[in-house]
């Protein structure tokens, strides 16, 4: 019989979201066990893959780094694992601007910066102050109140990178900010899986397909198979950007039918593997 594990996010790296991130990983799991695999669940610190049965299948929506260190040996060991370690570390955000550039994807112009050397007006030559920059913290996505701040001007953007650097935060991803209406997106890679969240209406005509069409691109360039993110349009010229990414968030508009694509893209990947 085939083993699945899934193990849970960090209480950390899911401020506000504990509950809607296990709730999508059980509503996954359900779906695998229905189809005849044995399946657990498992805490990111409990998960230990040298010391459990070997299992065929890691479900993983854990962030931290010892954490991703236990996954790359579940990896190296033969397990599929889903996200992969190193498309979960491609997320963070002192690696996830440069890849999302590289593969030319849409995203507004952006900058990492150390926070404690002050303003480096070379790098940021590319940016407006005066529009707006978002400044988040280098690392991984808002685990705290102020992990993003907006800066009007050059002043407010010192004062930011100060603050970061004070809290410990060493790197700072400094992007434009771009006007519009905000929606989130909801993948998976390999199946025809694609969804949009807006407060408001849905976007209708091209913008959905062309979106998509971005999105899974830039999945595929992080090596991602569950992901998601935010994008922000633009109403009168329809064009878009997309403004953040994530390594499997919660699903919570979309859980029932995510779950199940989700799991179909896990059994058709143990399929493959036979």
């Amino acid at each position: 019989m085939v083993r699945a594990v899934g193990v849970y996010r960090e209480h950390e790296f899911s401020p506000g979201k504990v509950a809607a991130d296990a709730a999508i990983l059980d509503a996954v799991l359900a779906n695998l066990a229905a189809h005849g695999i044995k399946t657990s669940a498992v805490g990111a610190e409990e998960f230990a893959p040298d010391q459990e049965p070997r299992c065929a299948l890691v479900l993983a929506m854990c962030q931290g780094e010892a954490a991703l260190q236990r996954l790359a040996r579940a990896q190296s060991s033969g397990a599929l694992v889903i996200n992969s370690p190193q498309a979960i570390r491609s997320c963070y955000r002192d690696r996830l601007g440069a890849i999302l550039k590289q593969a030319a994807a849409p995203v507004p112009e952006g900058v990492l910066m150390e926070t404690g050397a002050g303003i480096d007006r070379r790098a940021i030559a590319a940016l407006d102050p005066q529009r707006g920059i978002y400044v988040k913290r280098g690392d991984l996505h808002a685990l705290f109140d102020g992990d993003v701040r907006m800066a009007g001007d050059e002043a407010a953007l010192a004062i930011a990178l100060r603050d970061f650097s004070a809290r410990g935060i060493r790197l700072a991803y400094l992007q434009q900010a771009v006007e519009g209406r905000v929606v989130k997106f909801y993948g998976v890679t390999g199946v025809d899986y694609f969804s949009v969240a807006a407060p408001q209406s849905p976007p209708s005509g091209s913008l959905p397909g062309r979106l998509q069409e971005a999105a899974q691109a830039a999945a595929r360039a992080l090596g991602l198979e569950v992901w998601g993110g935010d994008a922000i349009i633009d109403l009168e010229s329809e064009n878009f950007k997309i403004v953040d990414f994530n390594d499997w968030p919660s699903f919570e508009r979309v859980r029932i039918s995510a779950a199940a694509a989700i799991a179909q893209r896990a059994i058709e990947k143990i399929e493959n593997r036979k």
